[in-house]
């Protein structure tokens, strides 16, 4: 697989690629490349990630409720989490939720493939001179399951390498999965040599739980 996926190592110089696709945002540009110069991503997320720190947990107030008091602390950590939350702020162009060209990408996806797909945008694209392509997706997916008492809704932000309308490799930038009275979400940044700094969150009715952060390389 890493032989398959060189072309993303920065020692590599990419000549005449062409960029596809219209961004509406430039933070939802997957991917920057100019002549004679090595391949970089376009910057997906907050940078500031890397250097917000969140305790173990922090009371919210979530139905607005008069006597549930917050101090300072609860009210500037949510504050934080609500800047590093980009979802809404990525735009897109055709919602492309019934092209059989993304099937592929759909059903690799563990949680997309049990669930009915809403909008599937993708946000950029960029094509290599092998004819690979790697396109940028934000999804927004309904899991109707008797396991739980309401639908659940997903939210995805993910990088994926295709080779034809086959998915190579494929990465989550961010997830938000709203379940009955809980929300998981796991937000990352990726910077332009593809690392990923990520923080992850249990959101009830009370409280947001911090429940770690990791690093990878894509």
């Amino acid at each position: 697989m890493k032989n398959n996926l060189i072309f993303l190592s920065l020692s590599l110089f990419i000549v005449g690629c062409k960029k596809n696709g219209n961004s509406q945002d430039n933070n939802t540009q997957l991917a920057q490349n100019k002549p004679d110069t090595a391949f970089q991503f376009k910057p997906i997320g907050l940078e500031t990630i890397k250097d917000y720190s969140f305790p173990k947990e922090w009371k919210v107030n979530t139905y607005g409720e008069e006597n549930v008091s917050l101090n300072n602390d609860d009210i500037n950590y949510q504050s934080k989490l609500e800047k590093i939350d980009y979802f809404n702020r990525i735009k897109g162009g055709i919602n492309e939720y019934s092209n059989p060209d993304y099937s592929n990408f759909v059903k690799q996806d563990s949680l997309l493939k049990l669930s009915k797909i809403d909008s599937l945008f993708i946000t950029d694209s960029m094509k290599l001179n092998d004819g690979r392509k790697i396109l940028a997706f934000k999804t927004v997916a309904t899991l109707d399951s008797n396991e739980y008492e309401f639908p659940v809704k997903i939210y995805k932000v993910d990088i994926a390498i295709f080779e034809g309308n086959n998915t190579i490799q494929s990465e989550n930038i961010f997830s938000e999965i709203d379940y009955p009275y809980t929300t998981k979400q796991n937000i990352c940044y990726l910077d332009k040599n593809g690392n990923l700094d990520c923080k992850k969150f249990t959101i009830d009715e009370d409280k947001v739980y911090f429940d770690g952060t990791y690093k990878k390389n894509i």
